[in-house]
């Protein structure tokens, strides 16, 4: 009861009691705002029959009526025709989501025209066949006329009647169709757009962002008539479409700023705001299934009321990443939602006729969407544009920690391997040590032994000279042969402790030269061959071998390297190449040779990498381009 009263107090105050009578002098559209009158209806059973009858009580903003419900609105209007001819009017109503609508045209106090309209009763033969809602009124000169129209809305009292001419609606729909072709074919475009590049790199936030826009297409469809002219069938779309589409903007608004690493708390507190619009939507559609309006506007108003909070508190979640985080994503999407809301805070007042324009505001909400899809199409972009970047600095990183990891293994290597050399020095040192002290020591044997030290100490520079030439990596393109890069390869495993008695033979013609990234193939040899060796070692092969291939094919060179390991398991085979991926003890193994392997051959060199079981073994076969001239 309370509730009635105050819907009644809100009425009386939004509209005036002395309203004029309409006066047509010729113009071709007359707002109606001022001398329109609102009241209560209580007899939802009203008919045309009983409504002429009736007397409307001027001081009581009423009819006679019994107060036994209050589920519609009635709304009075008085018309003259001041000019000396015939008039033909039309009452054009902006809101097309109206549930229904009663249109009653009396004449000396008799109804001579009603038309049914709404959302749950379209008029199928609307004027111009048009999408909006159109009730036309004819005047002989000097005639007086009254129009009613019973209104059963659940989002808003007060609607917009504008009195038009025909020469204004055809004017009208000119403008109209070539806005709504435009709104609708961008809106088309970006969905399209979006969904192909969600496809092509499966990013979650297109996906919301496609179901968003997809939402939004649906909900200006309802709201622009045209669900009511093609879509009639499926009126319950459009009843859930304001709901679905918040629900899949908070979800592009959680992915795009990574919420659930940044800040769980507030994404959490998103998730109570997609719970509530879930359950809003669905009460909401069979409140009005049930047309209980009175509960469907409560929900209405209630929506209206946490629609600002929930604007205000996402700018406020950009602001803070783009201020304190620096996120430069958060920075581009809080100036988009700063401008789309200085302008939309506008749109509720337009809405209740607070603020006049001569825009209808509806073309305003409808374009201001587009400006907001297209710069949330271009946030994606730079979102992908930054996680490429930030992938290839990854990948660049876990190139040097595979090669600092190979450092410490390298290093390893060369610590055996000088071990035997420094060893054979200090016998030597103690051999001309012994001559000396005997007395045996002459120039010959001097001579001798200073060979031997020579000898060995030249072994270990070149040793060293090896080593340095691999991790000099400077990323220069140069000639060199391929059967360098395989022998400097061995050589750098030669004294592998997990070699042990591996053969390692190689059928290499030794003319064949490149111009490429030596390093970098050298580097994708040494996993290979490591991997080979891993496996022998792990399995303990007898007679152990490891045998290279190389062929050429047209402007390619096939490098083929077969070892006899038995093998990877089949249901594995597919996974190797995942990063992290291992099969050996977590002290033995990170999962990331080949991974690093495909990466360099595919993305450094521009060749592939296929891995297959054969002979009893594991073959890698590597395809590179034989100069990367043609591929730069």
């Amino acid at each position: 009861m309370r509730y009635r009263v105050f819907l009644l107090f809100f009425i009386f105050c939004w509209t005036s009691l002395s309203a004029e009578t309409l006066i047509i002098d010729g113009e071709e559209k007359y707002k109606t705002k001022k001398y329109l009158r609102y009241s209560l209806a209580y007899d939802l059973n009203e008919t045309p029959q009983n409504l002429s009858g009736r007397k409307w009580e001027i001081n009581k903003n009423t009819f006679n009526t019994p107060a036994n419900s209050s589920n519609a609105y009635w709304a009075k209007i008085d018309i003259k025709n001041a000019t000396s001819s015939s008039k033909i009017y039309y009452f054009q109503i902006e809101n097309q989501f109206t549930f229904h609508i009663e249109f009653y045209l009396l004449k000396n106090n008799k109804v001579v025209s009603y038309i049914e309209d709404g959302v749950i009763a379209k008029n199928k033969e609307r004027v111009f066949n048009t999408s909006h809602m159109i009730f036309p009124i004819s005047l002989d000169k000097n005639e007086e006329a009254c129009v009613y129209f019973k209104i059963r809305n659940y989002n808003k009292i007060d609607i917009q009647f504008n009195l038009v001419d025909r020469d204004y609606l055809l004017n009208f729909y000119q403008t109209y169709n070539m806005l709504e072709g435009l709104f609708f074919g961008g809106m088309l475009i970006m969905l399209l757009y979006n969904l192909f590049l969600y496809f092509l790199l499966k990013f979650r936030a297109y996906l919301y962002y496609v179901s968003y826009t997809f939402w939004l297409i649906v909900y200006f469809i309802g709201l622009f008539g045209f669900s009511q002219r093609y879509f009639a069938e499926y009126t319950w779309l459009f009843y859930i479409s304001s709901g679905a589409f918040f629900i899949s903007m908070t979800l592009f608004v959680q992915s795009i700023l990574n919420l659930k690493e940044n800040l769980p708390r507030i994404n959490m507190v998103l998730n109570l705001f997609i719970v509530y619009f879930f359950v809003a939507t669905l009460m909401n559609g069979w409140i009005l299934e049930r047309e209980n309006f009175i509960y469907a506007q409560f929900l209405f108003n209630l929506f209206f009321i946490l629609v600002p909070l929930y604007v205000s508190f996402i700018i406020s979640i950009t602001y803070y990443l783009a201020l304190v985080k620096k996120d430069t994503v958060a920075r581009i999407y809080s100036w988009v939602w700063t401008l789309v809301s200085m302008v939309g805070i506008f749109l509720p007042l337009i809405y209740l006729n607070i603020i006049e324009t001569e825009i209808p505001s509806d073309y305003i909400f409808q374009f201001l969407i587009l400006f907001e899809v297209l710069c949330f199409s271009f946030i994606l972009a730079y979102k992908i544009k930054l996680m490429q970047k930030e992938g290839k600095s990854q990948e660049n990183l876990l190139v040097q920690q595979n090669k600092l990891a190979s450092m410490g293994e390298m290093i390893s290597t060369i610590a055996h391997q000088w071990r035997q050399p420094l060893s054979e020095i200090n016998g030597i040192v103690l051999e001309i040590d012994i001559d000396s002290r005997k007395q045996h020591l002459n120039s010959e044997t001097l001579d001798k032994h200073l060979n031997e030290i020579e000898s060995v100490t030249a072994y270990m520079s070149g040793t060293i000279s090896d080593f340095m030439n691999f991790f000099k990596h400077d990323k220069k393109l140069n000639y060199f042969y391929i059967s360098d890069a395989i022998k400097r390869a061995i050589v750098l495993l030669s004294s592998s402790q997990k070699r042990n008695h591996v053969e390692i033979s190689y059928d290499i013609e030794e003319s064949i030269e490149l111009y490429s990234y030596q390093s970098e193939l050298i580097q994708a040899l040494l996993i290979i061959l490591n991997n080979s060796m891993d496996a022998i070692n792990i399995k303990k092969i007898f007679q152990p071998i490891i045998h290279l291939k190389i062929e050429t094919k047209g402007e390619n060179l096939s490098i083929s390297i077969q070892d006899n390991a038995g093998g990877i398991p089949l249901e594995i085979l597919d996974k190797v190449y995942n990063p992290y991926f291992t099969t050996k003890h977590e002290f033995k193994g990170t999962g990331m040779g080949l991974y690093i392997l495909k990466m360099l051959i595919e993305k450094s060199i521009h060749g592939s990498v296929e891995i297959i079981n054969a002979n009893g073994g594991v073959l890698c076969i590597l395809s590179i381009p034989i100069s990367l001239k043609s591929k730069m």
